[in-house]
């Protein structure tokens, strides 16, 4: 039974402390991550240093250490350090990168047009890149906008070399990943979520670290949310078509923007991509076959596997039924189950009529949970939706800090790949701890509904045959009634015509509900034929005003069922049950109100002492949850 109203879970608390010294520790360890990255020896080091910042990082949200301004200017100070870093200390894309740069710059043909190793691009593979490259076989799958900053990279390949041109191209994605903190900041985002975004260290690593193309992707998705909450359905679509010009994926958020502002307002997104796009596809292209491109895209999904804990899981299952690996099979029918769970986001966002930030962010969850591989940066799009949104997210932050973890994988020491499955299972795991509770009264529903029924059924074996389905039916009261199960019970099995009363609006049913006080009962006297109190007194503020009043507005009957104990033992452990389970079902606000329990006898004399009389006792439960079951008539004047 919920008592109260649950104060919200993602508000940022203000606590005394001094931001100087917050800012002071949280960008200390924030350093040592981005100074131990720069060997790969160092990288167990760097990741014990990045989950300590992610301890800090948390701390200081909850204690509301920083401003906004003062996580923007720490954020850039940071990027600025992170930027810096060699390239190829955690991801070889960057050599990739400078290699699709060059043959546009150098050979003056498309990156789609051959795979690095075909014998048309001989020449350059006495480039120091080429044997850096770790898909030489594969074409080349990044959009034209990524493209267009790897060609400018590329330009100062003759004078600085490949470093040169990567920290270019790292330089480049840096700032486009810094100016979506500043429109986090500009747009009134605040401290908390501004935080937990700009100072997660897996976004300092990959962003301004070593300058993923997620930056350009996080840049649009934001920049998309934001015009719309503005009313701006143009410039909306231009920042979608922007983001998915860097990843391809975003191509799939278009209904969401269609839905909202109509097609006509997604022309603009659309002659953008097709001005970008059809040079590489067909101008500068020299007769790409598309299909090996095509193909290159599709082995991404059915070869490469890495941190995608679903799947792992999904083929250590089947491994186990069937003794085979099911890797080939599983890859692109996770894939079929992201494509079919697409048209499904679509409806839920039409008839709830969801925030945009919310439709792209379980958008993108849904892509990373159906993913066969899930690089660290590949989760800093959505944590950069989730800032927008301004929820923390904290099941995905923790997943996006042990994927920094996962870089155990590589690391040139003893034990490495036991750390990464380590981390493997501890962020996917916490994931699937955190979408239990995020969902949690949506799964304990059918179990509320099926114990609701038992409570229904003991309620009416306490009262006459035929009482709640008479002619007329029988008005029923369901007091403290929380989701309002038992009332909808008794009024879909006899008929009864329910209404609900609590002091929260706890109702998932349709039957009506008033929300009160918890002291006076907005209802004339004897308007009800029976009143119903299942396990609600002892969460009362004042047992006896609820008693009083539910005996006042009942013209019949006050059935009321309580826990109860003999001794301190029993008392205690009712207590920490019956916080657990309010704590499930409310939130903690909920859980941490009153527990009045008391005696069976002594509840007996509380209803005797305001008037009523007791008609009928019953007594059922033993060890852990006794309970006692009153028919209460009469009442005080």
């Amino acid at each position: 039974m919920c008592f109260s109203a649950s104060a919200s879970g993602t508000e940022q608390r203000t606590l005394p402390g001094s931001p100087g010294a917050y800012g002071v520790v949280l960008g200390g360890l924030l350093v040592l991550t981005g100074v131990l990255t720069w060997r790969p020896a160092w990288h167990p080091g760097m990741i014990a240093a990045a989950f300590t910042a992610g301890g800090a990082l948390a701390w200081t949200w909850r204690r509301g250490g920083l401003s906004a301004g003062q996580v923007v200017v720490l954020a850039f100070v940071l990027r600025m350090l992170f930027v810096a870093i060699p390239p190829g200390t955690l991801s070889d894309d960057g050599a990739r990168y400078v290699w699709d740069g060059v043959v546009q710059v150098e050979e003056g043909i498309s990156p789609y047009r051959y795979a690095p190793e075909a014998a048309a691009l001989a020449d350059l593979r006495s480039a120091p890149m080429y044997e850096r490259l770790n898909s030489a076989s594969y074409h080349s799958v990044y959009p034209p906008a990524s493209q267009l900053v790897f060609a400018a990279g590329a330009l100062f390949y003759d004078a600085l070399g490949w470093r040169g041109s990567f920290y270019v191209i790292n330089a480049l994605f840096a700032l486009m990943e810094g100016a979506l903190v500043v429109l986090l900041w500009r747009r009134g985002v605040g401290a908390g979520a501004l935080l937990l975004y700009a100072l997660h260290p897996l976004v300092l690593l990959e962003m301004a670290g070593q300058g993923h193309t997620e930056a350009g992707a996080a840049l649009g998705l934001v920049g998309a949310v934001v015009a719309a909450r503005a009313g701006h359905g143009r410039v909306a679509s231009l920042a979608l078509a922007g983001a998915t010009l860097f990843k391809l994926y975003p191509l799939v958020l278009v209904p969401f923007l269609g839905r909202r502002f109509g097609r006509r307002a997604l022309w603009p997104g659309a002659l953008a991509g097709a001005l970008l796009s059809v040079p590489y596809m067909f101008l500068y292209a020299g007769g790409v076959a598309w299909g090996l491109v095509w193909d290159s895209l599709g082995l991404y999904v059915q070869r490469f596997e890495f941190n995608a804990g679903p799947y792992y899981a999904l083929k250590e299952l089947a491994y186990l039924a069937t003794g085979a690996d099911w890797s080939k099979i599983l890859g692109p029918a996770l894939r079929w189950v992201f494509l079919a769970g697409l048209p499904v986001l679509y409806v839920l966002d039409a008839r709830r009529q969801w925030p945009l930030g919310k439709a792209f962010f379980w958008t993108l969850a849904l892509y990373l949970l159906c993913a066969t591989t899930v690089h660290p940066w590949y989760l800093v799009p959505l944590l950069a939706v989730a800032a927008v949104r301004e929820r923390p997210a904290w099941p995905w932050q923790g997943l996006g800090l042990c994927a920094v973890g996962t870089y155990a994988f590589y690391a040139p020491v003893p034990y490495a790949g036991e750390g990464y499955g380590t981390f493997v299972v501890l962020g996917w795991g916490g994931l699937a701890v955190g979408g239990a509770w995020h969902f949690r009264r949506a799964l304990l529903c059918p179990l509320l509904r099926r114990r609701a029924r038992r409570k229904a059924r003991r309620v009416t074996d306490l009262l006459p045959a035929g009482f709640l389905s008479g002619n007329p039916p029988a008005r029923v009261l369901d007091l403290g009634a929380g989701e309002g199960f038992v009332g909808e019970w008794l009024h879909q099995r006899y008929g009864a015509e329910v209404v609900l009363a609590d002091v929260g609006d706890f109702n998932r049913t349709d039957l009506p509900q008033v929300v009160y006080d918890g002291c006076q009962l907005p209802f004339e006297d004897d308007a009800f034929d029976a009143v119903v109190l299942y396990f609600v007194l002892h969460h009362a503020e004042d047992p006896e005003a609820v008693l009083r009043e539910a005996m006042r507005v009942a013209e019949g009957r006050v059935v009321v069922a309580e826990s109860v104990y003999k001794g301190r033992v029993q008392r205690r452990l009712l207590r920490l049950l019956d916080r657990g389970a309010n704590r499930l079902r409310c939130g903690k606000a909920v859980a941490d109100g009153p527990l009045r329990f008391r005696r069976a006898e002594a509840w007996r004399a509380l209803i005797e002492r305001l008037g009523g009389t007791v008609a009928q006792e019953r007594r059922r439960g033993r060890g852990v949850h006794p309970q006692a079951l009153f028919v209460v008539t009469g009442g005080a004047e």
